[in-house]
């Protein structure tokens, strides 16, 4: 076996790129085992078990600089630290399992798509990503029993409600330079109304106790795929609806008229 290696030949053997190599010497984690006076790096057999160990190290989790750490110590108290890592492993498998299901929830939604409107593709990942916390804060302003209504849905129920809103919302955009009381945009809006009783059982009922709070502005948890503009334009919509089904949001009162 040869004494020592240039940076090509041990970035070879080692199937390591000579990048990384630079990038370990300026760490200080591994450094060539002499350098030319023009500059070259040689390593040498020694230095083949020292990026073993830094390669299973990462393996493990570790962080470059946690390496680096332990290269400093000549005794390793590993047991609170693999316990530690082992935690936060853990994490990253669950949030690898959310993720996917995510893609996956996403894929089957947009499965007839060939493009998608950005502000809806975001609004419908930070819907699966914040549900848990979206659940908690619907909680606050609604029964939870109606809140474990509406979240507890089958997968396959959900997925075909979600197909929909992405469908309506996308249609919503392309149409708000109509007037909100055009009768495009109100069969647009009594399809959104649609999918609310779908997971309320009640729209105006559900509608009509939202309204009736003073709901705290949270946009860091939900989402909108709309503009300010657009959702002024929605909510004209939307009041123009329920005029029609004889529903009165200014009362402030609690009420509901039906005509």
């Amino acid at each position: 076996m040869k004494e020592s290696y240039s940076i090509g030949e041990f970035s070879k053997k080692t199937a390591t790129t000579i990048r990384t190599l630079h990038y370990y010497d300026e760490l200080g984690l591994l450094k060539p085992s002499y350098v030319t006076e023009k500059g070259r790096r040689f390593y040498t057999n020694h230095d083949f078990v020292s990026l073993q160990r830094i390669l299973t190290l990462k393996y493990l989790g570790y962080s470059l600089e946690q390496i680096k750490g332990f290269f400093q110590k000549e005794t390793w108290d590993l047991k609170d630290t693999l316990s530690f890592q082992r935690k936060e492993m853990i994490k990253k498998k669950e949030h690898i399992e959310n993720v996917i299901k995510a893609l996956d929830r996403a894929l089957h939604v947009l499965e007839d798509r060939k493009e998608v409107v950005p502000s809806v593709f975001i609004t419908l990942i930070n819907t699966i990503q914040m549900e848990h916390e979206q659940k908690e804060w619907l909680k606050g302003y609604i029964d939870e029993e109606l809140v474990e209504v509406i979240y507890d849905v089958p997968e396959s129920k959900q997925l075909e409600l979600e197909k929909k809103w992405v469908e309506i919302s996308t249609k919503l955009k392309k149409l708000n330079d109509l007037a909100p009381e055009d009768d495009r945009v109100q069969e647009l809006i009594g399809e959104m109304m649609a999918l609310v009783k779908e997971l309320t059982g009640d729209d105006l009922a559900f509608v009509q106790e939202i309204a009736d709070k003073e709901v705290e502005d949270d946009t860091w948890l939900f989402h909108s795929p709309f503009s300010s503009e657009e959702e002024d334009w929605i909510a004209s919509a939307l009041n123009a609806y329920l005029k029609r089904k004889g529903v009165n949001l200014s009362n402030g009162d609690g009420t509901k008229e039906y005509s």
